[in-house]
Parts: structure tokens; sequence; C-alpha cells
């Protein structure tokens, strides 16, 4: 029989840490940033906890950074090992008058011009009520954020409306308008309007986005997609190429638009919302942190747009 492992110390939390931002970062070299300490010592503390655990987490060689099973596993405790602290902190905080700890937010790209989003707000309010909790944002393409939820990497999120996990709850907050867009050296940029037919646009190669979100290509195109991007920036390298047409957020394209690098295609007929919503476990299994910033965004999107 294993003996059993003996109670955590702090050079064992250092070490926790330091193993989930190698895992965060795909590896010891870009681990390093995070960190502020070197390669050699990041190897040095791995090669420690592994011997501390007596498992094999990672492999790394030429073929690059990748965890083993045990690795995986560990990872995950680790995660709901540091949610357990942080929870933790956060509710000895709160008997005593104050919220802390720390909340870890994502949120897709591109929404900061939306005229409907009031993200900013709510972090500015959230901050002005509880300025001892420290907040960490990523912006995540919007297939990684389910993941992130469920293994508690983080407890909130912005995302669109599309399909995900049963225990993940969605909530709309506001909505982007989508157009079809065309590159300056695409052969339609030029086309006059009254040429613009849907048989003439439905023959074009076009850019899909890579997750799950219900758009106009899935009845308007007659062919398979020609490109694919995760993020609305890759989008708008693939339109600029003039190569391909997709679809992009109104208010994301209106900058290329105003310097004549973009054109909408037929926005009277090839325009639709997506719903942008809140997301997150159960509000039974959120932190006091999360459930509170979720409070304010429901109450800066319950206002009208700015």
């Amino acid at each position: 029989m294993q003996p059993t492992l003996p109670p955590l110390s702090d050079v064992d939390l250092r070490q926790l840490r330091i193993f989930r931002t190698v895992v965060e970062s795909r590896g010891f070299t870009q681990a390093q940033g995070e960190l502020g300490i070197s390669r050699s010592t990041i190897s040095a503390q791995m090669a420690a906890l592994e011997t501390r655990l007596g498992l094999t987490l990672c492999r790394r060689g030429r073929s690059g950074f990748a965890l083993t099973e045990h690795g995986q596993k560990i990872y995950t405790e680790t995660i709901k090992f540091f949610a357990a602290m942080d929870n933790f902190r956060t509710e000895v905080g709160a008997m005593r008058g104050s919220l802390v700890g720390d909340l870890r937010i994502g949120i897709v790209d591109a929404v900061v011009e939306n005229p409907n989003c009031a993200f900013d707000r709510a972090i500015a309010i959230f901050n002005e009520r509880v300025p001892n909790v420290h907040l960490t944002l990523t912006v995540i393409s919007p297939n990684q954020i389910e993941t992130e939820l469920l293994s508690r990497q983080m407890e909130i999120a912005i995302v669109p409306n599309q399909p995900m996990n049963g225990a993940v709850q969605l909530q709309q907050l506001f909505h982007e308008e989508q157009n079809l867009f065309c590159g300056a050296r695409h052969p339609l940029f030029e086309t006059d309007t009254a040429r613009l037919s849907l048989e003439l646009i439905a023959e074009q190669a076009y850019a899909r986005r890579g997750y799950a979100v219900a758009t106009a290509y899935n009845t308007l195109f007659k062919h398979a997609p020609s490109a694919t991007a995760y993020n609305m920036e890759g989008q708008a390298h693939l339109i600029l190429s003039g190569r391909f047409v997709s679809f992009l957020p109104r208010h994301f394209a209106q900058r290329y638009v105003e310097r004549d690098e973009m054109r909408a295609l037929r926005p009277d007929l090839l325009s639709f919302k997506i719903p942008l919503c809140l997301a997150h476990l159960p509000q039974s299994v959120l932190s006091r942190v999360a459930r509170a910033f979720r409070e304010c965004l429901l109450e800066v999107h319950a206002r009208k747009p700015r």
C-alpha cells in the first residue's frame, strides 16, 4: 500500500502554483515571463514536485511539452485545490466585513467597442465595492470557455450564445449585429449593389468561425468553407486578403469600412444579431466574489446602452 502524502508545506504550494502556470502557459519557456524566474529554476521546481508526489507529471523534449495522464489529473486537482483556498479566503473576508481573493473572468474578443457592452462599467462598480479582490481577465476563444468554466479555471465569462454543457448557465446581457464583409481587393468590392444577388454572394469563397454559433453560413453558401478563424482579428485578416468573405460584428468592422478597406455586402438582407451571454456554473457553487461580479454585470446591462 502506498504511503499517504504528508501535509502540504509552503514549498509544496509554491511548486503547485509553478506547475499550474507551466500547464496554462503550455511549457517551461513560455512560463518564464509569467513567473519571473528562469527556465532552469522552473525545471528544478517541477522535478522537485514530481519527486514529492512520486509521479511523472509531464514530458518535455524536442517534441514539446505534454502532460502525462497523472499530470492531467494532478492539474485538475490543483485547480480545485486553489479554488477552494480562494473560496476560504473569500468566506473569511466576508465574515470580517470585506470580500478578498481572486476572480478569473473570461471574455471573447472584439466586444470592447460594442455600444451595447457595459463590461467596463461592471468592472468599475465591482472594484469600487470590493477593491481588495484581484481580477484576472482573459480574452479567450468561445470554444475554450466551456472547458475553462467546468474545470474552475474561471468562474465568470461572457460568450456568444452557443450549445454548452448543461451545467453552464447562460443569461443574455447584450447583442452584437453581424454583417457579411469583403475586402478592398475582393472582386465584389466595386460591384454595384443592384448586381449583388444572394446567388452571386453564395458562390464566393468564405471564412467560417471555428466554434459552434448560429450564423447565416448554415444556409447562405453553397459549398464548404475555404478558411477558418477562431477570433475576430483572424477573420479580419482573411477578409482583408481579398480572397474570402466573412461575417464580422458591425462595430468591429467599422474602422476598416471608414478606411475603405472593407465593405458590407447586402446588409439589408445579410444582417443578424448574436446574443452575448453571461456564463457560469450554478450560483450555488459560485464564490461570493463571483456572485458579486455577476450582480454588477446584470446591474449595468439592465440600464440603457451608453
